[in-house]
């Protein structure tokens, strides 16, 4: 799940009885746009220990009238109080089926002239065809992996497909289409559990490694929240810091030129720690620095803790207009360039 802030928007629409309330979930993700984030039912077939909407786990279930989540979709959009909608489901009957109701939605969407984002999850296990069709009607696709290895989710959701067959080459499929047709805007995502068992930071800095080399655009990290009425309630909850680490270390990973063997050696029993995984790293490494900022390569300069790969593209042109200096450098760093000092020389 993204992070972001959630708001609720109650709204009363003309076409409803006086009887009928919508009550509309809107997110705001990490980049800025606002959307709708629904399910489309929450009526599954699947029973994975985790999850509050499991089948045999006793709850009200609820479905969207499609007509009446385009309407709404379409009237919040016009009105500017969203930038679109991530539509997501449990799985009704099966993928296929789960999908096409999906699609049906984004269908109307689109033939009402809805131009705003699009971010569709897609159920595993979904054939080809529906897929090549999404991805030709939304911005973002995704499937969720759930767990960082096929064992684990086997573990966890017996009954939710393969991982590699249903999930990991389903993704590798999407990715390919996308690139070669040019679709997508967004990219595409994947959602894992952090904290549902066994699992080990490693195993999910691995699997995360392996999900951008395959060209994956965001990976993430959810915490493991126990859920009374489903096998898994009586285990702990995810800590709320390894969640923040796992996303500092995947962002190292997908920008910075990281790779999995960089935090091995700071991990304590394939865990990470409640501290700053590249701060970790230099202290493990203190014959890399001080980096020369005049004569480092990009990737020795994002080594760099305080430096992102903005920061350090912009040094990297002063160098080269021979603008670099103590003053030039405090302007592109602002308030990091105390942590940086130490790192660097100039």
């Amino acid at each position: 799940m993204e992070f972001g802030k959630w708001s609720e928007v109650v709204l009363k629409w003309r076409e409803l009885t006086k009887w009928e309330l919508v009550k509309v979930p809107i997110y705001r993700t990490a980049a800025g746009p606002k959307l709708l984030k629904t399910l489309l039912c929450s009526y599954c077939a699947n029973n994975c220990k985790y999850c509050a909407f499991r089948k045999s786990r006793q709850q009200n279930r609820y479905m969207w009238n499609p007509d009446l989540l385009v309407r709404i979709t379409l009237d919040l959009w016009k009105a500017g109080v969203i930038d679109g909608l991530f539509l997501t489901s449990s799985v009704y009957r099966d993928p296929d089926n789960t999908t096409e109701m999906q699609l049906e939605v984004v269908e109307k969407l689109r033939k009402s002239g809805f131009r705003g984002f699009i971010h569709l999850r897609i159920m595993p296990g979904t054939s080809r065809h529906l897929i090549r069709h999404a991805i030709e009607l939304v911005d973002r696709a995704g499937i969720n992996i759930e767990a960082p290895s096929s064992t684990l989710f086997n573990e966890i959701a017996p009954d939710k497909g393969d991982w590699y067959r249903d999930i990991i080459n389903k993704l590798s499929y999407m990715i390919e289409l996308s690139r070669s047709r040019g679709l997508l805007r967004g990219g595409v995502d994947t959602q894992v559990i952090v904290g549902f068992g066994d699992d080990l930071d490693i195993q999910h800095i691995r699997t995360s490694e392996m999900l951008f080399k395959m060209g994956v655009k965001r990976i993430y990290y959810s915490p493991f929240i126990p859920i009374k009425g489903t096998p898994l309630e009586n285990q702990k909850p995810a800590p709320k810091w390894r969640i923040i680490r796992l996303f500092q270390v995947s962002e190292l990973l997908r920008s910075y030129g990281y790779t999995s063997r960089d935090f091995e050696e700071i991990l304590r029993n394939g865990m990470l720690v409640d501290r700053d995984p590249k701060e970790l790293y230099a202290e493990a490494h203190p014959e890399l620095f001080p980096v020369d900022l005049r004569t480092a390569s990009l990737h020795e300069i994002l080594k760099v803790p305080g430096i992102g790969p903005r920061s350090a593209r912009k040094i990297i042109r002063l160098r080269e207009e021979s603008r670099l200096t103590i003053s030039e450098l405090k302007k592109v760093l602002g308030s990091r360039y105390r942590k940086v000092l130490k790192y660097i020389t100039l």
